[in-house]
């Protein structure tokens, strides 16, 4: 997949929107721990074994619903801390382009496209940081991204710290409320809304939208979509 195969924007004003996570959803992954073997690989990282093993006790957390997204966030820019935002922007390119794109998953960059070839709007909401998933989303052709942002100090470096609202459980929701005040999208008017994600701490998100579907669904998550009779999608 390349930017070229990206769909036009709609030529009419949407009238539906699409919403998806990225972590095991588009990706096959999670882009923060395939980033920070990234950072490594680049020497920015003193102890690479010491940081993924903590990654990996972070991945366990999420999947358990018990994660301190605070100090995970914390944990995930340490490495950038006194890094200017252009030199990291340099290399998180080089990184989608090298280690994202061959793990995009097919089946799920082609439903979001196809949704943007029916004339619906398409936004990405990730508890990722924004530095990762705006350029992923942008990659593969999504109108907007939502992700927890980092700080910079007044030379454009970053501090280490995140700022604004996290991306994480219902905090998706609180952004997705803040991004449509901010645009003048016409959603109160009754836009249709469907939403995509893995994980069951999407569970606020899902229940949201109109149609939602469970993509790769881990256990609690897929537990409840039958339940529901919501779609179960392997796009894997």
């Amino acid at each position: 997949m390349t930017l070229d195969d990206q769909p036009s924007p709609a030529s009419r004003t949407p009238q539906t929107l699409a919403i998806f996570d990225l972590d095991d959803t588009l990706l096959d992954g999670d882009c923060t721990h395939l980033w920070l073997e990234w950072v490594i690989a680049c020497g920015w990282v003193d102890d690479g074994e010491a940081l993924l093993a903590r990654m990996r006790d972070h991945d366990r957390q999420y999947h358990a619903g018990t994660l301190d997204m605070t100090d995970h966030l914390r944990f995930s820019l340490a490495p950038l801390v006194g890094r200017h935002r252009d030199a990291v922007r340099e290399q998180v390119d080089a990184f989608v382009a090298s280690a994202v794109a061959p793990r995009l998953m097919a089946p799920g960059v082609e439903r979001l496209r196809q949704h943007a070839r029916d004339g619906h709007a398409t936004l990405v909401i990730s508890a990722s940081m924004y530095h990762l998933v705006e350029p992923i989303a942008r990659f593969v052709g999504a109108d907007d991204a939502l992700a927890t942002r980092p700080a910079f100090d007044s030379a454009g470096r970053f501090t280490g710290e995140p700022t604004g609202i996290q991306t994480y459980q219902r905090g998706k929701l609180d952004a997705f409320a803040e991004w449509l005040a901010s645009h003048e999208t016409g959603f109160a008017d009754g836009w249709e809304t469907w939403g995509y994600s893995d994980s069951f701490n999407d569970l606020p998100l899902l229940e949201f939208v109109d149609h939602p579907h469970a993509t790769q669904p881990d256990a609690r998550l897929r537990e409840t979509a039958e339940a529901r009779g919501w779609p179960v999608l392997q796009w894997r």
